[in-house]
């Protein structure tokens, strides 16, 4: 006895070699369908022709067929063997196989679909990535040639502002003389703010490790401040803890960076009061050392909802503050940035009317001894004498010329001043010099193509030369050095760095 679950789904007939069916033999499919007395090509209209092919006492079969019973179509797998009396036709119901190896191919050719799509749109991703990165390497080499030609201009501002405080002066003339500084100090926040988003949105934000006094930096941003703030009505306050190191190992100018920030926005906002830089040890093992900075205001303060949005790029609390105080709105964007890329953390609270407190925390690797490098020892700029020391300066540009051959003169510096490179040549050839201070962009012969001449020179192959230029990248200054400078000078920059910069190289001769 055949089980009914399998009855269901054959059916065996013999019929005659014209296809008349004689009897069913076994099987419960479709039986309906299959009179004895009647047709099979009724029901099976693909076996027309095929009965009378086929060969004899061998079996022959037709996979995929389709028959209808009661309205409903059937995919049907056919086996048949031709004897020599009648013919044997074994029907198979496949129906739900088929429906399976259907659905399977149906997957099949969407995961190959998906593939592709996904192909394509890799590729088309890849590309879109490709246009990016042009994108911002035009971007940046564009910030960069307009960070170079801003930097001239406000090296001559900053400089003369500098050495106009100098004379004597009216109230009114020392009012404005501040604001003017004020501005250009401003003014070149926001472009090295610009360059930091820049390189840092392309990835190429770069910190270097020295040895670095933590102390000393933060001493000079608070005098820095100090001398700058000229309201009364608001105290500025430092406490450092006797815990911390002097020496650890970081990039200062990052450091420098965040703290003048900070310190800015906190002057900028407070009325009265007062703004405290303290300084906290947090944590000292034996290979690292992690400091808190903090900058607390009693200014205006905000609410939990501007507090949440500040270190947003572009972001200003009030509609007016760029008319008021200034700046792109960069500068908290830039820090918690700067404050990550040094593996840090920011935070602040704040209320509204009662004031803010700013929290950077940062880990630095410990000073070992032995692992100075540098041998030199600190500066003190106020005892350093540079009496008879002669100093070339090449510079096109009129306005530097005079402003970096004023903070050398007031040093009893012998100078020698050339408009070019083409020009120093054959000064250089003739006259001996203790340091040269070198443009980098100029007519005729550049600065980097002087340096690699600078071996032939008969009497300053041995001289410092040091790089003054508005490429202002950690890259530029490795390319730099690479090519023969003693050491490289960002503009603008103040006399104090000038004229430490070169007190070093005047120290060693």
């Amino acid at each position: 006895m055949i089980p009914s679950k399998i009855d269901s789904v054959f059916i065996e007939i013999t019929t005659d070699f014209k296809g008349v069916i004689k009897r069913v033999n076994a099987g419960g499919f479709a039986e309906k369908e299959f009179i004895v007395n009647e047709s099979i090509f009724f029901v099976c209209p693909f076996l027309i022709g095929t009965l009378e092919a086929l060969p004899l006492d061998e079996f022959f079969s037709m996979e995929g067929m389709i028959i209808t019973s009661n309205s409903i179509e059937f995919n049907v797998d056919v086996e048949l063997f031709r004897s020599k009396k009648s013919i044997s036709v074994l029907i198979h119901d496949r129906t739900k196989v088929y429906r399976f190896v259907e659905q399977l191919n149906q997957s099949r050719n969407d995961v190959f679909f998906a593939k592709r799509e996904i192909s394509e749109k890799n590729k088309e991703l890849a590309r879109l990535r490709k246009v990016a990165d042009k994108a911002n390497e035009e971007k940046t080499r564009f910030l960069a040639m307009m960070s170079h030609e801003v930097r001239n201009p406000l090296t001559a501002i900053l400089g003369y502002t500098d050495m106009i405080s100098e004379e004597p002066l009216g109230d009114k003339a020392k009012e404005y003389i501040g604001y003017l500084t004020s501005a250009g100090e401003n003014l070149k926040v926001i472009v090295n703010d610009i360059l930091d988003l820049s390189r840092i949105e392309a990835g190429k934000l770069e910190l270097v490790s020295e040895e670095i006094n933590i102390k000393e930096i933060v001493n000079n941003c608070f005098v820095n401040y100090k001398n700058q703030q000229k309201d009364k009505v608001v105290v500025l306050d430092l406490v450092v803890s006797s815990a911390i190191s002097d020496i650890v190992f970081g990039d200062s100018v990052r450091v420098t960076q965040v703290l003048s920030n900070l310190l800015s926005n906190a002057l900028k906002f407070t009325k009265k009061g007062s703004v405290s830089l303290e300084v906290e040890l947090v944590y000292a093992g034996k290979k690292t050392t992690e400091i808190c900075f903090k900058i607390v205001d009693t200014g205006r303060g905000m609410t939990v909802e501007q507090t949440a949005k500040i270190f947003e790029e572009y972001q200003q609390n009030e509609l007016n503050d760029n008319r008021v105080f200034g700046g792109a709105g960069l500068g908290l964007s830039i820090v918690k940035r700067l404050v990550e890329a040094m593996n840090g953390t920011i935070s602040v609270f704040s209320e509204l009317n009662v004031g803010s407190t700013f929290s950077v925390e940062i880990p630095f690797k410990k000073y070992i001894e032995q692992q100075s490098k540098s041998g030199l020892s600190r500066i003190n700029l106020e005892k350093m004498s540079l009496k008879g020391m002669r100093i070339l300066i090449v510079d096109d540009d009129l306005l530097n010329q005079k402003i970096t051959s004023h903070f050398l003169k007031k040093k009893d510096v012998t100078v020698v001043v050339f408009n070019n490179g083409l020009e120093a040549l054959e000064e250089l050839d003739n006259q001996s010099f203790d340091v040269v201070l070198l443009d980098i962009n100029m007519p005729g012969i550049t600065g980097e193509e002087l340096i690699q001449r600078k071996s032939s020179f008969k009497k300053n192959n041995n001289t410092a030369f040091i790089a003054l230029t508005g490429n202002a990248t950690q890259k530029d200054r490795g390319n730099y050095l690479s090519l023969g400078f003693s050491d490289v000078i960002f503009k603008p920059f103040k006399s104090d760095e000038l004229i430490e910069k070169i007190s070093v190289f005047f120290n060693k001769f």
